[in-house]
């Protein structure tokens, strides 16, 4: 089995914190009537802007990963066609 990585266990926390939050919105506003909107807002705010921070690093590394295998291809492939020509 694969170990977990740094962002599998971010993404969890997230999804644990915003579950947390939820029901403990919805029991004030069960409570009170209220909820606090603007601690609403920034909670799902940072944790949106922390999944989107994350989902930039991914795709910039799978990008860089992407790039550096057709570097090696396309080295690959003259090697080949220099070795086909002699």
């Amino acid at each position: 089995m694969k170990k977990p990585g740094v962002m599998d266990i971010v993404l969890i926390f997230i999804a644990v914190s915003l579950v947390v939050f939820t029901v403990v919105m919805i029991r004030t506003f069960w409570l009170y009537g209220a909820i606090p909107d603007t601690l609403c807002t920034c909670v799902f705010g940072v944790l949106g802007t922390e999944c989107g921070a994350m989902a930039w690093i991914k795709t910039t590394k799978e990008r860089r990963r992407e790039r550096k295998w057709e570097l090696e291809d396309r080295d690959h492939e003259e090697k080949r066609e220099d070795n086909k020509k002699q």
